[in-house]
């Protein structure tokens, strides 16, 4: 019989969060398949392919959260669960598929040309707030506001209430079960959700939320708190990911001068360069966790029915078996499309088309807007933990000073 293979590991931790590619170097070389007693116990999952397998068999490893408790007991894809379900991501097909087929919609390569176009307003009116001044700060005025700004029309959020949703997602890096975990903030952000359904009830306009309350799946209504469990993922999950990635790339950006000029003129290029930043620097870094419905084996590891496994994407997008040299950045490398940052299989991220076109658009602006931009590295300040997304808190930078494109 083989042993369990254990190991000392928590992705709220501070040592993961200071070596994490360490560490996941070492358990995919070791213990691929490993038992951690952090968090009431589950299993780490560091290898691409296993990432993968497990992606696309979900009758075997399970998304639901059983807030109730009537379904099997699921726990969700957060270790510790989320409080509260969010509905799509937190379901297996065929719930998952019919939910899924009601957001499709809004992320078709038609309607995505909306989108895109939106946000390269956005990312222009989001410099022409700063440009003038010649300092400001990377994270707060650009690389938040311009994803969280679509998604938020995309769903139906006011314009004029974007700040506060935003607010609401910017300690989400921290655990659930965390005592400055925002729950306060998200709960009150929940309720203001409320009057945007009864109000899109009544009167629908062009957004997600009047799909939602207006949508029927084998001819009965939706019901509202699984509407409600849709729209809280697509607001807290919709953008800070995007944020990551764009902020994480301008700051490797800010010391190669050499690619700014390609980046701008070559469509083909940016897109290879944002593949391989979603693949370096990977957004979700706390995993998402799947619960196994039956007992099976992975690596020779014995996993029983009940057990949770958190499947580290991160690990996989520097996995060796799938990208050569993965510890280099390599803005032209051949399979970076294959990273795992938008995850795998029927739970592949919907908006993962917008997400990277979002990225290559915020990058392209302030390379071509503020070309000299330099970062402030004593003042900028990288999130405490990395149980969540790979992000910053701040990121003070400054410029020559320019001119804006509308007064």
């Amino acid at each position: 019989m083989t042993n369990k293979a254990t190991v000392d590991f928590d992705q709220h931790g501070p040592e993961y969060a200071q070596n994490w590619q360490e560490q996941l170097a070492e358990m995919r070389a070791k213990c691929p398949v490993a038992w951690t007693d952090a968090h009431e116990g589950f299993w780490v999952i560091t290898k691409y392919e296993d990432i993968v397998h497990i992606e696309r068999n979900p009758d075997i490893f399970s998304c639901d959260n059983d807030i109730e408790g009537v379904r099997g007991g699921g726990r969700g894809i957060r270790i510790p669960r989320n409080p509260f379900r969010f509905s799509l991501n937190e379901s297996d097909p065929p719930e998952h598929t019919a939910l899924r087929k009601l957001e499709a919609p809004y992320f078709t390569m038609d309607a995505l040309q909306k989108w895109m176009e939106l946000a390269r307003e956005l990312v222009d009116e989001q410099i022409d707030s700063i440009i003038e001044k010649g300092e400001g700060d990377l994270i707060h005025d650009i690389t938040i506001p311009v994803p969280a700004r679509v998604t938020l029309r995309l769903v139906g959020v006011p314009q004029e209430q974007w700040q506060d949703f935003m607010a609401s997602s910017l300690n989400a890096y921290l655990p659930p079960n965390h005592p400055d975990y925002p729950l306060e903030q998200r709960m009150r952000i929940a309720e203001r959700l409320e009057g945007l359904m009864d109000e899109r009830k009544s009167n629908p306009t062009d957004d997600v939320i009047s799909t939602l309350m207006h949508a029927q799946i084998n001819g009965e209504s939706l019901p509202r708190a699984t509407a409600k469990g849709m729209l809280l993922s697509l607001l807290f999950g919709g953008f800070d990911t995007t944020a990551a990635t764009a902020a994480n790339a301008l700051h490797w950006l800010e010391k190669h001068p050499e690619m700014h000029q390609r980046l701008i003129e070559d469509d083909k290029f940016l897109e290879k360069a944002v593949d391989e930043f979603l693949r370096y620097f990977p957004p979700v870094m706390g995993g998402l966790s799947r619960n196994v419905t039956r007992d099976t084996e992975l690596r020779g590891q014995k996993l029983k029915k009940g057990d949770r496994v958190l499947l580290m994407f991160n690990s996989g997008n520097y996995d060796e078996e799938r990208f050569e040299c993965p510890a280099d950045i390599r803005l032209d490398r051949a399979n970076a499309r294959q990273n795992l940052a938008f995850g795998a299989g029927p739970h592949r991220c919907l908006g993962s088309v917008l997400g990277m076109a979002e990225v290559g658009i915020m990058i392209r602006a302030v390379l071509k807007r503020l070309p000299d931009y330099r970062i402030d590295h004593e003042r900028a300040r990288k999130v405490p933990s990395m149980g969540l997304a790979n992000s910053w808190l701040a990121m003070p930078f400054s410029f020559t000073p320019g001119k804006r494109l509308k007064p």
